[in-house]
Order: C-alpha cells, then structure tokens, then sequence
C-alpha cells in the first residue's frame, strides 16, 4: 500500500471516491472483474494517465483488501475510517491529502468507462478559465467528474450534509459554476447487479 503522506504542492488533484460498502451490490464492487481487472483500477488507471498532477484514492470498506488489489502507480491511498458517513466524509479525507492543490476533479470508484480523455478536458477547463466549480454535460444526464476549486472544496468540506455537491454544483444558479460538455452518454454508475450486467453486456465475463 502507497504512503498515505499528504501530496506536494500540486496545481490540479485527482480524488477517486472507493470507501462505500456497496451494500446493494451484494460482493465487494471494487474488486468487481471488468475487463480482466478489478472495477476501481479502471478508475485508477485512468487518473494517473492523466494530466492530473497528483491522484488520491480514498478508500474504506474492505480496505486492506481493496488496497493489496490495487496497482496504484502514481496515484497514493488513504483510508477512511469513517466510510458510513457517506462520500463527504471520503472527501474531507481525500482533501486533506491535497493541502496545496488550486482544485481538484473528483472521481468515482465505480464510472470504469470514464477515460482520461474526460478527465483532461477537466483539467483544461480549468486551466483556461480557472471556474470555481463544473460538472460534466453529457448527452444524456449531468455526471463525474466535477471540479471544485480550492474555495469550492473547503466550502464543501465545511458544510457536509448529503447530497451537498448536487446542490453545491449541478443546482446552482448564480453562474458560478461551469459546465463541461461530452458528446458522449455518461459512464455506468455501478452501484446494483443490474448495473454491473449492463456494463459487462450480453457476450462478455460474468
């Protein structure tokens, strides 16, 4: 397991949310098989090809063996001792690895569709106009990643509550945050066995 030391001075950070339980799963959804590797690799993967300059994975349940599945590369791990309380609570981790960091794109353990290609236009979308939050537009619904500024992230981390980013930043009104658009449908968000069949498809592994 990588050092869970906060990361140095970095511009842009990565946060991949992994610690849930996925209790409607029934199995532990991190190390769920999709094409050949666990279904948070995909997610890792991804954010260190990037041109994130850091990657934190906040993991939770079934940690230790979450962690010794996972080749992390770049990225570094740091666990969530609180997890039930939900993604805001994995959040305040992550960002607490990330002192330094202007913003971070914030990621989810269970989208394995969504590339780097994605996270780059984040990135770009906040180097050219440095917003203090945006979601990602896709053909058919609002989803990951979001970005939030460094205001943005303590706001967030300040007020806690459920469902805090959806208000924070898809429902936002005053202008101030930005919205990414992907001519592409938005990755599975794998979170029931009916999710994870419709990933895999009809012809692929069970």
């Amino acid at each position: 397991m990588a050092s869970s030391e906060p990361a140095p001075m970095t511009s842009i950070a990565g946060i991949i949310l992994a610690a849930g339980a996925g209790e409607r799963m029934g199995r532990v959804k991190q190390l769920l098989p999709y094409q050949g590797i666990p279904l948070l690799q995909h997610a890792v993967n991804a954010a260190v090809a990037s041109e994130l300059d850091s990657v934190v994975v906040v993991t939770g349940a079934f940690g230790d063996e979450v962690d010794a599945a996972l080749i992390l590369d770049r990225a570094t791990v740091v666990r969530n001792p609180d997890y039930r309380r939900g993604n805001m609570s994995s959040l305040e981790c992550g960002a607490a690895q990330v002192p330094n960091a202007e913003a971070v794109v914030l990621l989810m353990g269970d989208h394995p569709d969504l590339g780097e290609d994605v996270i780059n236009q984040m990135i770009s979308l906040w180097r050219d106009t440095r917003p203090w939050g945006g979601v990602t537009s896709y053909r058919d619904r609002i989803a990951h990643p979001f970005l939030l500024s460094r205001p943005a992230l303590e706001e967030a981390v300040a007020t806690g509550g459920p469902k805090l980013l959806w208000r924070m930043l898809v429902a936002d009104d005053t202008g101030r945050v930005m919205r990414l658009s992907v001519e592409d449908s938005a990755p599975i968000d794998v979170n029931t066995p009916d999710d994870y069949q419709r990933l895999l498809g009809p012809t692929t592994e069970t």
